[in-house]
């Protein structure tokens, strides 16, 4: 957690700028200036959006799928396509800046080591009408496991390097994303806040607990929240134990560093700009990771990222939500165009009659696509017990289980 920097007197500052408006107003005279036409700021891509922002980037004329996460440091490439479109940078070609920033690499739950092949050469690339010449390096990662929890195939993924560059809105009731070169109008939104940031980081924005303030980075490539479990004790301790709901206990999770399992909580009693959450669903972790991602965003009607102000704009009527508690935790992926039972401990499946490797056709009588495996975990998370059937597939036989 951070400290808010000391505020500046505000009624200071305003008197200053107005003694120094009005002694330079020496002429009164009016002159006619002829007026410019408006200027009509076009953006370079819209692009629709499920739940995560993902959206089509030109490489040598190839499209590819890249993921918009602000929690990842550089611009990545999955090293499938690496290997066929670059190569690794040589040490001499990497700044020593950088070198510092790839000894490790931290994920939620770990601090791993990378390959020493991390770091490829990047190239010119559009997104829209845009092309990004001036990256200094890529990073080539297998994103295979990034793919299956996506549902979808995941190519590379637009970093904070790259995000910095341009302007991001997004519309919530229309799933609609629009990317632009210039920066939208503050007075569009109903309401902007400062946000902080600095380099190899993700943008902070400043919470509430009370008279506590708490800084939580965000991460567009995380679908849910994230923070250390000192930060939940601090809630409870702060507004007392009904502030805080054990949700789920050990269930499978993955991130870069491979299959973790972790405990998740519902919390109460946190404020964004004066605006109640209502209730959150975090994960926890011992890493000293602080992060909302997109379930946190969705609260918004529209809402934007302006990094050349380093400012965040939104509508809404409200950002309070009750979390309907977890019934269950069944951890699924999507490979070869199904939706597949996998990464469960053993003593989570024991009860359900599932097995890792179950192909899931159905979540009762509905057939659901590889990239709406978001929608079947949330079927599976809270369908009340009793009213949940699962049609699946193992070894070639067709059957029906219910939980």
């Amino acid at each position: 957690m951070s400290i808010r920097p000391e505020k500046i007197n505000k009624k200071s500052v305003l008197t200053l700028l107005l003694g120094l408006a009005v002694s330079g107003c020496a002429s009164h005279t009016i002159y006619s200036t002829p007026q410019p036409p408006p200027f009509k700021k076009t953006p370079i891509l819209e692009a629709y959006f499920d739940e995560m922002l993902i959206i089509p980037v030109v490489i040598n004329h190839q499209s590819f799928n890249f993921l918009v996460d602000t929690g990842a440091s550089f611009t990545t490439i999955d090293k499938r396509v690496a290997k066929k479109i670059t190569r690794p940078l040589l040490i001499t070609e990497i700044a020593e800046i950088y070198r510092e920033g790839l000894t490790h690499i931290n994920t939620v739950y770990d601090r791993i080591k990378p390959e020493s092949d991390i770091a490829v050469k990047p190239l010119p690339f559009s997104i829209g009408s845009e092309e990004i010449r001036d990256n200094d390096l890529w990073l080539a990662i297998d994103l295979s496991r990034l793919s299956e929890a996506m549902g979808t195939n995941i190519d590379g993924i637009i970093g904070i390097d790259t995000f910095r560059k341009l302007n991001w809105m997004v519309d919530n009731k229309k799933q609609r994303l629009t990317i632009s070169k210039d920066a939208p109008g503050a007075n569009t939104y109903q309401k902007c806040t400062a946000y902080d940031n600095r380099y190899n980081n993700m943008p902070v924005l400043w919470f509430d607990v009370d008279d506590s303030e708490l800084a939580l980075y965000v991460d567009t490539g995380a679908d849910s929240n994230n923070v250390d479990i000192e930060v939940i004790k601090m809630i409870e301790k702060i507004k007392g134990k009904d502030a805080v709901t054990r949700n789920t206990e050990n269930s499978a999770a993955v991130d870069l560093g491979g299959i973790v399992t972790e405990n998740s909580y519902i919390l109460k009693g946190i404020t964004f700009a004066g605006m109640p959450l209502g209730e959150i669903n975090v994960s926890a972790n011992q890493n000293k990771h602080f992060a909302i991602g997109m379930d946190f965003l969705s609260r918004f009607d529209r809402y934007a990222f302006i990094p050349s102000r380093m400012m965040f704009c939104y509508d809404t009527q409200s950002i309070e939500r009750k979390e309907i508690k977890a019934q269950r935790h069944i951890a699924i992926r999507a490979r070869d165009k199904q939706i597949e039972v996998f990464y469960n401990p053993d003593d989570v499946l024991k009860k359900t009659g599932l097995r890792n490797g179950d192909i899931l056709l159905k979540v009762n009588d509905i057939t659901y696509a590889p990239a709406q495996i978001n929608q079947v975990r949330e079927h599976l998370k809270q369908i009340p017990k009793g009213k949940l059937k699962l049609t699946i597939v193992r070894n070639h036989e067709q059957r029906d289980i219910y939980l």
